[in-house]
C-alpha cells in the first residue's frame, strides 16, 4: 500500500478541531449529509449540527459545494465529524460587504413575520428585510413565511451584527421625503414610540413626529397647509437598551410595546435614524467611584467567563472584570457562582473596574 501511494503521490490530508474544509455534497438525507472533503472518510453533519443547520441544508442537493468547519477529525465511525453553522461568518459578511458594494441581489429565507417585517436568513446569518421595503407587501406579511425572496443588501456592518435587506432601493422621491422626516429630527430630543420590530442586534421603534406647520408653495400664491402628524423609524442598537449587558433583545420587548427613546444620530446621507434608550436612564457608572473604592472588599456574581477573565456583577450596570492573570491556576470560576473580590482598580472614565480575587485557601503549591 505504501509502494503504491507512494508511487499516485496521493497525500491524505491530516484534519484538525476547528480547521475550515470545503467539499462536495455525497448524501442528503432526513437526519445527515454527507460531504466529499477528500480525507481518508467522508465527513457528516448530524444530529445536533444537523438540526441547526436545518436552513442551510434545506437547499442543498447532491453535488453542491460546500465550507465546513472540523468538529472532530474521526468520531467512532471513522467519519470526519463536521458543522456548518460553526464556521467562521467572515467568508459570509466579506461575501455581503461585496454584495452591497456590487449592489447585487441574493436569495434569503423568509423565518419570521412581526408588524415590522421578516426576519430572513442568508447562509447562517440573519437579518431584516422591513415591510416598507417589500416590492409587494402581501395582505399578511406571515404569508411570505418560509418563502425563498431575492433581496439586495443594504446595510452590513459585522461589528454590530446589524443585516438589512431591500426588495426595492428607496428612489430619490422617497429618500428626499425620508430626509424630510429626519430634518424634523433634533439629535437629543426624546420621543414616544411604539416597537415595530425585535431582532437579535436590536429593536426598531417607530416614533411619531410632531406637527408642523408649513407653507405650501404655488405658482402664483402661497397658502398655509398644516401637515399631519407623521412616523419615521429608527434602530435602538442594542448596546444602547441598557447599561447593562444585554444578551436576548426578545425577552424584554415585544412588537407593539410604547418605549421613549432618545436620538442620537441623523444620517441624511443614507436616511438613518440611531436612537437610544439607555441615554435616558441613570448612568450606574456615575457614581461608581463614591460606591467603590481602592483595596475595597466585595462581593458579587459571576456573570460571563471568556478567553481572557472573569466578569462580576457587583451591583445593576456595573461589572468588574478579574483578568486570567489575577486568576490562580487551581481556581475554578463558573457562571452564576458568588465571589468575594478586592477591587484592584477604578476608572469611571472607562467605565471599567479591575478585581482581583480573594484566597482563602493557600495554594497547593505553598501547602
Amino acid at each position: 500500500m505504501a509502494d503504491l501511494l507512494a508511487a499516485t503521490d496521493y497525500k491524505i490530508p491530516s484534519l484538525r478541531r476547528g480547521q475550515e474544509v470545503s467539499g462536495k455534497v455525497v448524501l442528503v438525507s432526513p437526519a445527515e449529509i454527507l460531504i466529499d472533503i477528500g480525507a481518508k472518510s467522508e465527513g457528516i453533519v448530524a444530529g445536533r449540527e444537523f438540526t441547526e443547520a436545518r436552513d442551510i441544508i434545506s437547499s442543498v442537493k447532491v453535488g453542491d459545494s460546500l465550507d465546513a468547519t472540523v468538529l472532530y477529525p474521526e468520531n467512532d465511525a471513522g467519519q470526519v465529524v463536521l458543522s456548518l453553522t460553526k464556521l467562521s461568518s467572515g467568508k459570509r459578511w466579506d461575501e455581503l460587504e461585496n454584495k452591497k458594494r456590487d449592489n447585487e441581489e441574493i436569495e434569503v429565507r423568509a423565518l419570521e413575520a412581526n408588524r415590522g417585517g421578516l426576519i430572513s436568513e442568508f447562509v447562517g446569518l440573519r437579518g431584516f428585510l422591513p415591510a416598507s421595503l417589500l416590492a409587494a407587501p402581501p395582505a399578511k406579511i406571515e404569508d411570505l413565511v418560509g418563502s425563498t425572496l431575492s433581496v439586495r443588501v443594504v446595510e452590513a456592518d459585522r461589528a454590530t451584527n446589524r443585516l438589512i435587506f431591500s426588495q426595492k432601493l428607496p428612489g430619490k422621491r422617497d429618500l428626499d421625503a425620508l430626509l424630510k422626516k429626519l430634518a424634523k429630527v433634533k439629535i437629543g430630543e426624546k420621543y414616544k414610540g411604539t416597537v415595530s420590530a425585535v431582532l437579535p442586534f436590536g429593536i426598531f421603534v417607530e416614533i411619531k413626529l410632531p406637527k408642523v406647520k408649513k407653507t405650501v408653495a404655488d405658482q402664483k400664491e402661497k397658502t398655509s397647509d398644516t401637515s399631519g402628524a407623521s412616523k419615521i423609524e429608527g434602530l435602538v442598537h442594542i448596546s444602547e437598551i441598557s447599561w447593562e449587558k444585554v444578551e436576548d433583545v426578545s425577552k424584554s420587548f415585544n412588537v407593539g410595546d410604547e418605549v421613549e427613546v432618545m436620538v442620537t444620530n441623523c444620517d441624511m446621507t443614507t436616511g438613518r435614524l440611531n436612537l437610544s434608550i439607555r441615554q435616558l436612564l441613570a448612568d450606574p457608572f456615575a457614581k461608581a467611584s463614591e460606591k467603590y473604592t481602592k483595596d475595597q472588599q466585595v462581593s458579587g456574581k459571576v456573570s460571563r467567563v471568556t478567553p481572557y477573565g472573569v466578569f462580576v456583577t457587583l451591583s445593576a450596570g456595573i461589572e468588574g472584570l478579574m483578568h486570567n492573570s489575577k486568576i490562580p491556576p487551581n481556581l475554578t470560576l463558573t457562571v452564576g457562582e458568588e465571589v468575594e473580590c478586592e477591587i484592584e482598580a477604578v476608572d469611571v472614565i472607562g467605565r471599567k473596574i479591575s478585581l482581583v480575587p480573594i484566597i482563602k485557601e493557600k495554594p497547593i503549591l505553598y501547602r
